[in-house]
């Protein structure tokens, strides 16, 4: 058992005293301060703040002491813990409970001693603040109530350092946290500065990362980025770029998507925090987009031979139709059949005709322009669109796309595989509908067949 005095709640002090993380810490002003005002105010040639841990008393600060810490058994602050008031030692040498301390029976000749708990909230005293003196002395009220202040200045200081140390850790937690996400994370400010992003966020936004730094504001970020190509969509509109993406920011609603370089694309999530500021998420979807692109490019078009539907190719038909119009330009529809294609499946097989198909397809997009829109519409039966050709220049493109298929035969395991198509060429005309164009070009296509097949036609309107 101890030979010192212990406060009736000794294991709950201790568990206090360690919550503060204050011992062996290093000096810090605002604790050295109060203890210089303590030693000046009392003109004292000893002054600490002491915290009273295990068998050790630490001086957190102090004046006059050779060393940091001290044997609890001969420390007067044991007393001064198990009580709630100023503990005073007028003259130490006449004490009978004090007279025998080595530090008063020899040197230093410690005589006066007052000490202030250091008090917490629940009533648990961590230590003292601690006047001492080699000459017998006397406290007033006045200056016990001064001490008790001094006391309350190092408790508000250890309150303080916890608080801090606690938000630190908190704060280091959130940076943890939002590192750890997935997807890149940032937070501005109500003036819109950047607060905090992730290195995620940097990573999406790799041609301005070395922009995004806090205290830059979303607008400096956004512009620089435009400025380093790292949106591709502004190219050629920047000032109207920036403006939309600016008002989106501002005003976040229903999440938007971003495209960047190397077909990479973003989901960006934007909400007020309760401050004003914005915080935002940025989500990789590449993956998302290029799946939805495969569907995409999986219901529009023909699975044996890459040309669009018949469904997709009408419907892109119509638009195309619609807009060379708008803008008093002509387009032109071919309607294409491969001739005596169920003998070639007779034969040589379905897979031979499949080959063909296929082969008829390439050709056709060699052929053709990048915009001319393909479908495969029947069985053996294609169409194709030419935006902005009229009438003359649709027959030569025919008469190429002919010959493109009569001159070379097709191979197929081993075999030469020859093949002729049909072609009726209709032009459209103001006020024409797709599906008068198509009848024209029907009709066209009906008498290239009936002239001999390998041909072409054009119908007038």
């Amino acid at each position: 058992m101890p030979i010192y005095p212990l406060p009736n709640q000794e294991h709950e002090r201790l568990e206090k005293l360690r919550s503060y993380h204050v011992l062996d810490s290093l000096p810090e002003e605002s604790y050295d301060r109060v203890v210089r005002l303590a030693g000046n105010l009392f003109d004292v040639p000893f002054a600490s703040v002491a915290l009273v841990e295990g068998d050790r008393l630490w001086f957190k600060s102090h004046i006059g002491f050779p060393d940091s810490e001290m044997n609890r058994e001969f420390a007067f602050c044991n007393h001064t813990i198990c009580g709630e008031e100023v503990f005073v030692i007028e003259d130490a040498s006449r004490d009978p409970d004090f007279c025998n301390n080595p530090y008063v029976a020899g040197a230093p000749h410690l005589r006066f001693y007052a000490g202030a708990p250091l008090r917490t909230a629940e009533g648990l005293n961590l230590g003292t603040l601690a006047v001492i003196d080699t000459r017998p002395r006397t406290v007033t009220d006045a200056e016990k109530k001064l001490l008790e202040d001094l006391a309350s200045m190092v408790m508000d200081a250890l309150d303080m350092r916890l608080l801090i140390e606690r938000a630190d850790a908190a704060e280091s937690r959130f940076a943890d946290a939002i590192e750890s996400l997935p997807n890149g994370f940032a937070l501005y400010d109500k003036q819109d500065r950047l607060v905090h992003c992730n290195e995620r966020y940097r990573q999406v936004y790799s041609h301005s990362a070395r922009f995004i730094v806090p205290g830059a504001t979303f607008e400096e970020i956004l512009r620089y980025a435009v400025s380093k190509g790292q949106f591709p969509e502004a190219a050629g509109k920047e000032e109207a770029w920036i403006a939309k993406r600016l008002e989106q920011h501002r005003n976040p609603g229903e999440p938007i998507e971003q495209r960047l370089p190397g077909d990479q694309w973003l989901r960006v999530q934007e909400r007020r925090t309760s401050e004003g500021g914005i915080v935002g998420f940025r989500f990789d979807i590449t993956k998302l987009k290029h799946q939805e692109r495969e569907l995409a490019r999986l219901a529009w078009t023909d699975s044996l031979t890459g040309a669009l539907n018949r469904h997709r190719f009408l419907e892109l038909a119509e638009k195309e139709i619609d807009r060379t119009a708008r803008h008093h330009k002509p387009a032109s529809l071919l309607v294409l059949d491969a001739d005596h294609f169920k003998q070639i499946n007779d034969r040589d097989g379905h897979a031979a005709g499949d080959e063909v198909l296929k082969g008829i397809v390439e050709r056709f997009k060699r052929t053709l322009r990048s915009h001319d829109i393909i479908g495969r519409i029947g069985g053996e039966e294609f169409g194709i669109l030419l935006p902005e050709i009229g009438a003359d220049d649709a027959v030569k493109v025919a008469a190429k796309l002919c010959n493109a298929i009569s001159e070379l035969p097709f191979a197929f395991e081993g075999q030469l595989l020859r093949a002729t198509i049909s072609i009726g060429v209709a032009t459209h005309t103001p006020g024409d509908h797709l599906h008068e164009v198509m009848r024209r070009a029907d009709m066209a296509l009906y008498e290239a067949k009936a002239a001999g097949r390998n041909c072409l036609v054009l119908k007038a309107a």
